[in-house]
């Protein structure tokens, strides 16, 4: 096997996007180039579905505000649920007081947009290895 075949394969994972838009085509394109599969969720009812049927390692990705509530409510709802799954807050700027509030709700990551696959695969090998 080759060693990019053996990278892949280790990278592998799944990327649950939380947003009321659907994700640019060039961020899918570039967490597809990466190896992973990308699920979009346009509010927390279906990633928590998504989540409860998701065999691989995943990562949610969650913007501030969402259709029916925010991402505290999403981070609530999926720890309450007992999933460790990391998840990511995609702001475009963000302060102290979010990191820290972030932190304290359970949030692993806040990313600046526009979100890169590469972090995504970094924080995945972390939590899962």
């Amino acid at each position: 096997m080759s060693q990019t075949v053996m990278q892949t394969s280790r990278r592998a994972g799944t990327v649950i996007f939380v947003s009321n838009r659907s994700p640019e085509a060039t961020v899918a394109q570039d967490i597809k180039a990466h190896g992973l599969i990308m699920h979009w969720a346009h509010n927390i009812e279906t990633a928590a579905g998504l989540l409860n049927s998701a065999r691989r390692k995943t990562v949610i990705v969650t913007e501030l505000a969402l259709t029916d509530g925010n991402w505290r409510d999403l981070v609530e709802r999926v720890r309450c649920n007992g999933i460790l799954s990391p998840i990511v807050l995609l702001t475009p700027a963000s302060t102290a007081e979010l990191w820290w509030d972030a932190l304290e709700c359970g949030v692993d990551e806040i990313l600046h947009a526009p979100l890169k696959a590469f972090r995504l695969c970094q924080l995945l090998e972390t939590h899962f290895a």
